[in-house]
């Protein structure tokens, strides 16, 4: 299967690149040894870890932010090709979805069609951001997807954030609203949808905001409760996870404290460690129910030394390893 569209850019290849200890022991291969670079006009890739860029900050932009966002996913693939490759095999690279002269909603459809693509296919989408607007377009593949194959599916969308991104849209998409869109679709669509939030900061969201959680049933760990008592918010994630048939995984990078992630759109003064988000990831895969993944908001503008971006490496590395 492939497909067409306007919004696609082919991945470019020479963004691979870094240290070679051997081009001949797979023991010794790194990032950009192992990854398998897939134009989605020509072919597309079957039951793989597959890497898919949003290249977006427009939403950013409508929500006041910082931009700088959009240049995040070939940020991310020239930051991370040293970082040592730990699987028997490799992975996808599958280019980049683009808005065009701002129209993030059509992007945003156009996103959502191509994780549908690579879902039917069999492969674990990451799908590597652009602002949080990156995850309506990703949870839009996600619904279609499940509608098709297992329309009685109980979604559960995990978010590893320090905001709600609950916030109303007058309908005009932001990356502060994707979740409260995501709940008005399921809603539409009658589709089984339940929202937990991971890192939440109580000076990074208004009540009106915990109140929209409240009415949605939205459960969430502030981020002062996972540094206090992780064990416990790990327990309320893992009945979350038990509840639901299928998990879609989404990132901040914001959520991290800024002294590790510093090139991101809306850096912490108190964030949690990149450990809270490991220890996420490994009962979220243990599980079984993981079905697709984004990581979103790397500001390749505000980062020192690729810190963030290789935080986000390690994220991925969990995930596909």
């Amino acid at each position: 299967m492939s497909f067409r569209s306007d919004h696609y850019k082919a991945p470019d290849a020479s963004l691979w690149n870094g240290r070679i200890d051997s081009e001949t022991d797979p023991r010794q291969f790194r990032y950009h040894q192992v990854v398998e670079t897939v134009d989605l006009t020509s072919s597309t890739p079957a039951n793989k870890p597959t890497l898919l860029g949003f290249a977006s900050d427009v939403g950013v932009k409508r929500n006041g932010g910082r931009t700088g966002a959009a240049q995040g996913p070939d940020y991310f693939r020239s930051s991370i090709g040293s970082l040592c490759w730990h699987r028997d095999e490799g992975f996808c690279d599958a280019g980049n979805i683009s808005p065009i002269d701002g129209d993030l909603e059509t992007a945003q459809q156009e996103l959502g069609s191509t994780v549908h693509l690579l879902l039917r296919t069999g492969n674990k989408p990451v799908i590597i951001g652009g602002g949080h607007e990156t995850a309506f377009g990703h949870f839009l593949g996600v619904a279609s997807f499940l509608n098709e194959t297992q329309p009685d599916a109980k979604l559960g969308i995990l978010n590893i954030d320090a905001h709600f991104d609950l916030r109303p849209h007058n309908g005009v998409a932001h990356s502060g609203s994707p979740f409260l869109q995501a709940h008005e679709y399921a809603k539409d669509h009658d589709l089984n949808l339940k929202y937990f939030v991971y890192g939440i900061n109580q000076d990074n969201n208004t009540p009106s905001l915990f109140n929209t959680a409240k009415q949605l049933e939205a459960e969430f760990c502030e981020n002062i409760h996972i540094m206090n008592s992780e064990s416990e918010c790990l327990k309320s994630v893992d009945s979350f996870i038990q509840s639901r048939t299928h998990i879609y995984l989404t990132i901040c990078l914001d959520v991290f404290k800024a002294s590790v992630a510093p090139g991101v759109s809306a850096p912490a003064w108190n964030g949690i460690d990149l450990i809270h988000a490991l220890n996420v990831i490994d009962l979220v895969k243990d599980s079984r129910k993981l079905l697709s993944t984004d990581m979103c908001e790397l500001n390749p503008e505000y980062d020192t030394d690729n810190q963030t971006a290789k935080l986000a490496g390690s994220l991925f590395s969990r995930l596909v390893g």
